[in-house]
Order: structure tokens, then C-alpha cells, then sequence
């Protein structure tokens, strides 16, 4: 039988979650404390506090990576895995035939065509001197979609905000995109993920156009 520790909230219980949906497992879920003193069962089974942490059998596994290396090792992928992973894919990216400063022209016209409006372009230079030269990071939103959803949610406006990068790739460049629904772990709320759903689908026309 497998057993979760775990929390909703902690970003690497989520990565462990989704492997085992792509596994399509049946586990059984036991929520955490959130004070790190107050994890009994936790702290005995694996002499720490932290989560995830997996018992699998008997067998104890502590940390994302080690148990997602285990889950991945000792059971076969479900029918659907793939259909599963496109589901949860946490970006988009496209490889085009064109250099930064091309691809990133491209892209704009796509946005504004797709009705985003860009909210901010960032030299990669001014993030970190270790990016490639060329590197652009943008942020992107559909207007009507961001003000319904701060009219939703006042505390999650970056839910329908969508950043890109574009650097080069080759002899071409790579656009890549956060998608809007991979976060629906942490904008749990119908309304919000219908459009966020939306979005998405706009986005999908985007990459289209590249």
C-alpha cells in the first residue's frame, strides 16, 4: 500500500502527486501539520519532518526527487500517461527558424493578434549577466480575462498572466511559455480556472502563428 505525507500547499508534494497520476496509482493521502514539531508520524517513520515523504510498503522514501525516481522505477506508466503529462506540462515551446530579434517580433504580432497586450519587456541582461545574448522576457495578459480575475480573486491577478522567454536555440530560437493552468494546484476556484482555461487556448493560437 502507498502512503503520502504531505501538504496541498508544498510545491514537491504536487510533483509527487502528479507522478502518481500519471501511474495511475491509488495512494493514500495523510495531511501534514503545518508546524514542523507536530509531525509525529512523520518524524518516526523517517527520523525527519519534512514532506513529502512516502512509505511504500514498509519502504520509506523522503524528498521529491528520491521518490519519484523510486515511483518511476518500480511501477509501470498508466494508458493514458502521456495524455496525463500534457494535462500537467507546466510551458509551452516552440523551436522557430528565426534569430531572437525576428522571433521576438513574431511573437509580439501573435499576442496582439491573439488580443494579448504585453505588460512588460525585459532585457535577459538585467536579470542575470549568465543568460544568452538575446534573451527577452515578456509578460503578457488578456485584459478583459486579468480584470475578471482580480474581480474573482483580488489575491491571484498573476493567474492569467503569462510569462514568455525567446533566446536563441541553434540556429533558430526558442519561445517558451508558463501555461495558465499549470498553477490550478494553487487557484483551486471554478471561475478563476474557466479562465484561465480560456487563456490557455489563446495561447495554444499564439504558438500556432510562430
Amino acid at each position: 500500500m502507498l502512503t503520502l505525507y504531505q501538504a496541498e500547499w508544498c510545491p514537491a508534494c504536487h510533483r509527487v502527486r502528479q507522478v502518481l497520476t500519471e501511474l495511475g496509482l491509488t495512494v493514500t493521502f495523510v495531511n501534514v501539520s503545518v508546524d514542523h514539531e507536530d509531525r509525529a508520524e512523520v518524524i518516526k517513520l523517517s527520523g525527519q519532518n519534512a514532506v513529502p515523504m512516502l512509505d511504500d510498503d514498509g519502504l520509506v522514501i523522503a524528498g521529491s526527487d528520491p521518490i519519484i525516481a523510486h515511483l518511476r522505477e518500480r511501477y509501470p506508466p498508466a494508458a493514458d500517461v502521456e495524455a496525463q503529462a500534457a494535462k500537467a506540462a507546466y510551458r509551452h515551446e516552440k523551436v522557430v527558424p528565426l534569430p531572437p530579434h525576428e522571433a521576438l517580433a513574431r511573437l509580439r504580432t501573435a499576442l496582439e493578434e491573439e488580443r494579448f497586450v504585453v505588460l512588460a519587456e525585459t532585457d535577459g541582461k538585467a536579470l542575470s549577466a549568465r543568460v544568452p545574448d538575446g534573451y527577452r522576457l515578456l509578460y503578457a495578459a488578456v485584459p478583459a480575462a486579468a480584470a475578471k480575475a482580480i474581480e474573482l480573486d483580488a489575491t491571484a491577478p498573476s493567474a492569467v498572466a503569462v510569462p514568455f522567454a525567446v533566446y536563441g536555440e541553434g540556429e533558430g530560437s526558442n519561445v517558451v511559455a508558463v501555461d495558465p493552468v499549470a498553477s490550478v494546484w494553487l487557484f483551486g476556484e471554478p471561475p478563476l480556472n474557466k479562465l484561465q482555461t480560456s487563456v490557455r487556448e489563446r495561447l495554444e493560437k499564439v504558438f500556432a502563428r510562430l
